[in-house]
């Protein structure tokens, strides 16, 4: 019932900006793709090298959000889509239901949370396609994206067909969905499958249970509103309704023999950092490992390795750590720092509320 984990203390992606250029002729791009009040605060990690195309239908919220952004986001009053014209926006009760699916009210009125997608508005609207859109702002490919649209997110990805394909692009953080009726979006079976075509694989999957109306189990929250009114949501258990899948481009699998080959530097030192990012240590080593001799010319790797690795008991960097790990007579159970990790703000509701209340508790 958790949205996917982010390491708060990274220490080997921290290291690569604050001690190395590897990134300043090449710097991170992300695309966030339904961007309503502001993008995953885990890719700050990243400044100085970090540019961030937000894409948000709400002229009015892109307006407030740019009031005070720094200069390497901008949010781009977009609706994005699988083909480029006009499209009905469907605006919910809940602002955060809003998308170009329509809710099927013979179906979620079953639900618990049936007052959410109550549809109060269609608004006609122009829709584009990723690739145009990125292509008006000069971007010639993307290291990694977010996708929260209600649905359309596999429309998105066929929009954007040669950023999805090239190879610069590590990884695919995406809401979805498990159960068509809900407004008759592809769900989650028809987004695996399709990335999966461009080599992504799945490395993370969070979902979140839907009470039925008629006997509601306890909400994960007290939901409220801006305005203070309560609103119902996930449930701690019930139907899954929804989730969020974490993707990345696994460069060691066959179908990327010819990504891995092309593969530069700091192309292969983003990949570690954005698994090490998203919890996924052990890729990031592997990865490192595996393309020692192309990275030791840029890098220190022994030193990332031990930057890498989970403190344990009486280890002193990486290569104790395994040598203990493996030991047969005494082995080691490493757990992280506590407070090491923590729940990613990421595609869902959820994530949506929580970093929604963080902001302005921030001031």
């Amino acid at each position: 019932m958790a949205t996917i984990s982010t390491n708060c203390n990274p220490g080997m992606t921290r290291y690569l900006i604050e001690n190395t250029d590897i990134f300043k002729e090449d710097p991170i791009t992300i695309v966030d793709v339904g961007a309503r009040w502001g993008y995953n605060a885990e890719w700050d990690v990243f400044k100085p090298y970090l540019h961030v195309y937000c894409f948000e239908p709400d002229a009015e919220e892109c307006k407030r959000l740019n009031a005070t952004s720094e200069p390497y986001v901008k949010y781009l009053p977009y609706a994005l889509g699988r083909d480029a014209g006009e499209a009905v926006l469907y605006e919910a009760k809940l602002s955060a239901s809003t998308g170009l699916y329509k809710t099927n009210s013979s179906y979620f009125s079953r639900l618990l949370n049936r007052d959410n997608g109550i549809t109060v508005a269609e608004t006609t609207l122009t829709v584009h396609t990723l690739t145009e859109a990125l292509q008006e702002f000069g971007v010639e490919s993307i290291d990694f994206i977010k996708l929260d649209v209600e649905g359309a997110e596999l429309d998105v990805l066929q929009g954007g067909k040669p950023y999805v394909e090239h190879p610069a692009l590590v990884g695919i953080l995406t809401e979805v969905r498990f159960q068509e009726e809900i407004n008759g979006c592809p769900i989650f079976w028809q987004m695996d499958q399709h990335v999966r075509q461009s080599g992504f694989r799945l490395y993370d999957l969070k979902f979140h249970y839907q009470s039925r109306h008629a006997l509601p189990y306890p909400g994960l929250a007290n939901y409220r509103t801006t305005d203070g009114q309560r609103f119902f949501a996930y449930t701690t258990h019930g139907q899954m309704m929804d989730g969020d899948a974490l993707y990345f481009r696994d460069l060691l699998v066959p179908a990327n023999r010819q990504s891995r080959a092309s593969a530069s530097v700091s192309r292969l030192l983003k990949a570690a950092a954005f698994y090490e990012l998203y919890c996924l240590n052990d890729c990031a080593a592997e990865l490192i490992i595996e393309h020692r001799e192309q990275l030791a010319s840029k890098v220190d790797c022994d030193r990332l390795l031990d930057l890498l690795t989970p403190p344990a008991a009486n280890s002193q960097g990486y290569k104790a750590y395994v040598a203990r790990y493996f030991d047969p007579n005494r082995g080691v159970i490493a757990a992280a720092t506590p407070g090491c990790y923590a729940t990613a703000a990421t595609p869902g509701l959820a994530g949506r509320i929580l970093r929604r209340l963080k902001r302005m508790l921030a001031g």
